[in-house]
């Protein structure tokens, strides 16, 4: 009688707002691949029911390997730390993110607020995060991307769709699924077979990690896969901190109204004059902006380095007028005499962003 393997399973994790299109293609990976199918009923319950199903199935005989599809409310952060620890028994060779992108441009606009639980009790209260917000971060990790309903669209409209993603998403390869039922869809941007493709490589998650679109400007790094006259993207650096007041009135009046073009996606470094020793985190998704602290600079060991000494944004979105930007951002930092005035004067600048906690995280 053959004995059980209670070895590392290999594990394709399937996300995506649209539940219909995520599971339809999170099946056909699954049958493809001869990898056993767990649901996104089942791994919404949270990491114990996900955990009792993965060993189940690394003690089952002949399993190659699991799909995990997961529903929107599970931050894919929690996702891939959960399935690449070493104590996990998992070896994530692939995350999927599934893409209707008839929908995508509404729901990286929508302000519509979901509640992600922090345990696995539906009781705990949970937090509160944004539809778009969830769905960007699911789109900037991901190794696949796979576009799903792209053959209704005019061509313009499906290159604009995919040069975004491109955007967001350098790293990630994009298949476009002509037919979630079939067991090799057409794929209609590179000329391979399309859901069989996830995981064939060779290589894990852990080493081809993808970057997200934001983060490889920062660091000069961006290649988009595919251009776009109509999707830009900007890097603005500023050594000077921001006027608080300003950048407040700004974001209101300005950045996000369309004055600057429509801003999709922004992310990176910031810092306030009345908060002059903390780095913020720059986090915005369509209509939804964070500025939330980052790091402290006492408390940087010797062989830290500051993630940045003022600004350093990155801007993505369609139509982009990059020289208003500039000017709107540049109005925002500090004045030469604002500057000479020091941290004393700053202190008292008005100042309408939410307190911070900066205790030790």
């Amino acid at each position: 009688m053959p004995e059980s393997n209670d070895a590392d399973i290999d594990v394709i994790a399937v996300t995506g707002a649209c539940a219909q299109e995520r599971g339809s293609c999170a099946r056909s990976i699954a049958e493809a691949r001869g990898f056993v199918f767990v649901p996104a009923e089942q791994t919404g319950q949270g990491l114990e029911a996900v955990d009792r199903a993965v060993n189940l199935m690394r003690k089952a005989i002949r399993v190659p390997g699991v799909v995990l599809e997961y529903p929107l409310e599970v931050p894919v952060m929690e996702i891939v730390g959960s399935l690449t620890a070493p104590e996990a028994g998992t070896t994530l060779i692939d995350l999927v993110c599934v893409l209707d992108v008839g929908c995508m441009l509404a729901d990286l606009d929508s302000e519509e607020f979901i509640r992600v639980p922090l345990t696995s009790d539906a009781n705990d209260g949970g937090v509160i995060t944004s539809r778009a917000e969830l769905l960007v971060a699911q789109i900037e990790f991901a190794s696949t991307i796979a576009v799903v309903n792209g053959r209704s669209l005019q061509p313009k409209v499906l290159e604009r769709a995919t040069s975004l993603l491109s955007h967001l998403a350098p790293s990630a390869e994009q298949r476009l699924v002509a037919n979630l039922c079939s067991r090799h869809g057409r794929d209609g941007l590179g000329g391979r077979d399309g859901l069989e493709v996830p995981g064939r490589t060779g290589r894990t998650y852990a080493q081809r990690p993808p970057d997200a679109g934001w983060v490889a400007i920062l660091n000069q790094e961006f290649p988009p896969q595919r251009q776009s006259c109509v999707v830009e993207a900007i890097r603005y650096e500023q050594y000077r901190p921001f006027h608080p007041g300003r950048l407040h009135h700004a974001l209101q009046a300005c950045l996000f109204q369309g004055h600057c073009g429509h801003i999709l996606r922004s992310a990176g470094f910031a810092r306030l004059a009345t908060r002059p020793h903390i780095t913020a985190q720059w986090d915005q998704v369509g209509r939804i902006f964070t500025l939330s602290p980052l790091a402290l600079d006492d408390s940087l060991g010797a062989e830290d380095e500051f993630l940045a000494f003022g600004q350093d944004l990155a801007f993505i979105g369609t139509g982009l007028d990059e020289l208003r930007l500039r000017q709107v951002l540049d109005e925002v930092a500090l004045s030469d005499a604002e500057l000479e005035a020091g941290p004393m004067e700053w202190a008292g600048f008005p100042d309408q962003f939410p307190a911070w906690s900066t205790t030790a995280r």
